[in-house]
């Protein structure tokens, strides 16, 4: 894979049953199924502003600690969408901590960029 080339989701990602090469599924079967995978993309300034003005951020967590905003959602992919390889080796920060095996990709439909592991992806041919 390098940059710019055309992906989908590889069969690696779902089950058996539903043409895939997996036992179990990655997250549940609703997903299997539908012929989803999860992704993650960041947090925005936006997304951060919201959530201030949103009551989830309102108060002290059960430690009397301040709550912190999220750093990262998810974000769903579908099997018969095809995807551009914006980065094809990453290793990006969210959750306090760095993911490593990752590519980033931009959906040509939403125009949305997210994070999510290389060996799940194959590239179109």
């Amino acid at each position: 894979m390098r940059k710019g080339d055309l992906v989908r989701l590889s069969p690696k990602c779902f089950t058996v049953k539903v043409g895939g090469a997996l036992e179990f599924p990655l997250t549940n079967y609703s997903h299997d199924i539908a012929g989803t995978a999860e992704a993650t993309r960041l947090t925005t300034e936006e997304d951060i502003c919201a959530w201030r003005d949103s009551g989830a951020s309102k108060g002290m967590t059960s430690d009397g600690e301040p709550k912190l905003p999220p750093t990262a959602h998810t974000v769903k992919l579908h099997r018969d969408r095809m995807y551009t390889l914006l980065r094809a080796r990453c290793r990006p920060q969210w959750s306090y901590r760095s993911h490593p095996g990752m590519a980033l990709i931009l959906c040509t439909q939403t125009g949305e960029q997210a994070y999510i592991k290389r060996e799940l992806l194959e590239v179109v041919s």
